[in-house]
């Protein structure tokens, strides 16, 4: 974890925060855009994470 920070850090510095937080503003743009896809894609990744957590309770 703190490996990704200091990444963070060095590429913040290198290419700036406005550079960096493209991405995720997109991503956001994105799903206001068309809500209902990326809303079932949430419902996806909420289904696969209580899957893996169901399934390493078994073990």
């Amino acid at each position: 974890m703190g490996v990704l920070l200091v990444a963070l850090g060095v590429a913040a510095q290198v290419f700036g925060w406005d550079a960096l937080l493209w991405l995720p503003m997109a991503a956001v743009e994105a799903a206001r855009s068309n809500p209902e896809t990326y809303g079932l894609v949430v419902i996806g990744v909420v289904l696969m994470v209580v899957a893996r957590l169901l399934g390493r309770r078994r073990e």
